[in-house]
């Protein structure tokens, strides 16, 4: 990695609420190691990969888990018809529905938000990233512009396996936070998300690093945040993207529906 991404800062999940609060505030991000239990994890990947190879997107001479896409296969994305097909299967499937709500998250998010319930969007985000495939690669943004709502809004990106630099990670620019909203005026055709604000590459330090089984990332709704491309060559990567805040703050309507208002098959 170039000179200006370093390692994240790692948080301690058991730490006393006013402290998580305080890195929070601070940095705008807390990061965790072996948040989740592997076997949740594991549960999570599996049954998003059937799906994958449901599709025929699977290398099948190789073990579904270790997700290597098939040979000769032309990258897709968020919003061309043959990934919506399988992505509405994804964000229907239980466990993959299910998984924001685990306690360790939820633990976390019951401190930063200093309240017993938080919120989780049922607006659930899942990722399947190609490789060879960088034009897509989302750009520096901060969620709130997609989230709108109460700007006491968390993410929590959760990568759904073993994922280091190479694969693609997130990657978030420490204290960002504090420049409040900015306006989304820049464009990149093609990519996930597509709008981004600018940021000076040759002044920015970016936190970053590899993520392993069970590791989270929450961060601030003004956190700028950037995905890196997936230049693993042939393996596919997998991630959830979920938002939780206080019940009973302001929320945009879309939030309350899945994502790109993929309701299950059968249902208008």
């Amino acid at each position: 990695m170039a000179d200006h991404y370093l390692p994240f800062i790692e948080s301690d999940p058991n730490a006393d609420a006013q402290s998580l609060r305080a890195r929070m505030d601070e940095v705008g991000y807390l990061f965790f190691r072996h948040l989740v239990p592997s076997d949740v994890v594991n549960r999570v990947r599996r049954d998003v990969l059937a799906v994958c190879q449901e599709q025929g997107w699977l290398d099948e001479t190789h073990d579904m888990m270790d997700a290597f896409m098939r040979p000769g296969m032309e990258p897709l994305t968020e919003g061309k018809p043959d990934y919506m097909v399988a992505y509405r299967k994804i964000l229907h499937t239980p466990s993959f529905f299910a998984f924001p709500t685990h306690p360790a998250l939820m633990g976390v998010m019951s401190k930063v938000l200093d309240h017993p319930e938080p919120f989780v969007h049922p607006r659930r985000i899942g990722r399947v990233t190609w490789p060879n495939y960088e034009s897509a690669t989302t750009p520096p943004h901060q969620d709130h512009f997609y989230i709108r709502g109460a700007v006491a809004t968390y993410s929590c990106w959760c990568p759904l396996g073993e994922l280091p630099l190479k694969m693609g990670v997130l990657a978030v620019l420490p204290g960002s936070h504090k420049q409040g909203f900015i306006e989304h005026n820049m464009h990149t055709p093609g990519a996930v998300g597509g709008r981004g604000v600018p940021v000076d590459e040759s002044q920015a330090t970016w936190h970053t690093g590899d993520f392993h089984l069970g590791d989270a990332l929450f961060f601030h709704s003004f956190m700028i945040h950037k995905a890196l491309p997936n230049l693993s060559g042939n393996r596919l990567r997998l991630s959830t993207d979920n938002r939780y805040q206080r019940p009973k703050e302001a929320i945009e309507p879309g939030a309350l529906l899945p994502h790109y208002n993929l309701q299950p098959e059968g249902q208008p």
